[in-house]
């Protein structure tokens, strides 16, 4: 064991200590103050949060998760190929690394040895996953990182012996803006040495009513991790929220080529927050807006990344068109 109580190979970095109420306190104070009241979509993910969204993962409406794995099942050998040379893995909000077996697997075929460096917001989620993989894959060593993305990568370990493969998968980057996701990959940039790679899985425009009831799961799972935003206020800062008085809701709108995520209040109600000292109204149909979900073109994407300075190397698809994975290098590199 380690001296964290990790098992051996296994190491955890934690993000300087935030005061995480103070955060949310902040989130909630600012974004119930627009129009729409917002909630950034960073705080679905607690423990119960992240468990939820395994769920929505294993959904048959919810396509995104299966065809990713679907197409790096079929191109892992060639991506790896790719990326020449020994690898260290990088991956930005991990969850359980389901999808990241197929490229460990693949790499391992290669190489004697792989260090692996997940991170997640969420600590606990982030060790239980890390620990099983330890358990898994005797060659593995595995550096957690327990931060927000921004954070995670200003805390890479330094060691430039090795290649790094960043990954990003699961369609995340759908959740930024377009100017924050250009940011943020530009920030990944900036980490990458010019024999790194970024490995990025967007999701495609398609069919409408497929992007609705992807977010609109008729088991209400989707509707639960949407509302459990209601009981993590409720726990955090003393707050009386009821999320039965709410409805999920995820129209896809197409002006923004996205889908959004919304919780619509079924009534005129008021809700206090004990730690903020506030109470906040809600009209019968106003609408919390918890999450975007962008839809990209190949074309549309590809130019988002050379703003960031990144260029797309190669993609792959699945056989619908429904979903792409990007291989990433810094623009000007070989």
């Amino acid at each position: 064991m380690t001296k964290q109580g990790l098992p051996d190979g296994v190491n955890l970095i934690k993000a300087p200590k935030h005061n995480s109420q103070q955060s949310l306190k902040d989130a909630i104070a600012d974004g119930f103050q627009k129009d729409p009241k917002s909630i950034p979509a960073l705080f679905f993910y607690d423990t119960p949060g992240s468990q939820l969204f395994e769920q929505i993962c294993k959904l048959p409406e919810y396509y995104p998760t299966r065809t990713e794995h679907k197409i790096l099942t079929d191109n892992a050998r060639d991506i790896i190929e790719t990326v020449t040379g020994e690898v260290e893995l990088v991956e930005l909000g991990s969850g359980s690394s389901a999808k990241t077996r197929v490229l460990i697997n693949a790499i391992l075929a290669d190489q004697s040895h792989l260090h692996y460096i997940p991170t997640d917001i969420s600590t606990d989620f982030l060790l239980e996953s890390s620990i099983a993989l330890k358990n898994e894959y005797e060659l593995l060593s595995i550096t957690a990182i327990a931060a927000e993305h921004s954070d995670a990568l200003r805390l890479l370990p330094e060691d430039d012996s090795q290649a790094r493969l960043f990954l990003f998968l699961g369609s995340n980057i759908g959740n930024f803006e377009p100017e924050a996701a250009i940011d943020f990959i530009g920030r990944i940039r900036c980490q990458m040495r010019e024999d790194d790679h970024l490995l990025i899985g967007f999701d495609l425009m398609k069919d409408h009513q497929v992007l609705f009831d992807a977010y609109n799961d008729k088991a209400g799972v989707t509707a639960e991790f949407n509302k459990n935003l209601l009981v993590r206020i409720n726990r955090e800062l003393g707050g009386n929220f009821d999320p039965d008085l709410f409805d999920h809701y995820a129209p896809f709108v197409e002006e923004h080529s996205r889908i959004e995520m919304r919780l619509i209040s079924r009534c005129d109600q008021r809700a206090y927050l004990e730690r903020i000292g506030q109470g906040f109204d809600f009209e019968q149909g106003e609408y919390i807006h918890t999450e975007n979900s962008y839809k990209y073109t190949l074309e549309g994407f590809s130019s988002l990344c050379e703003a960031a300075g990144l260029k797309m190397q190669i993609h792959y698809l699945d056989e619908r068109g429904w979903f792409a994975v990007g291989l990433l290098r810094k623009a000007g590199g070989g």
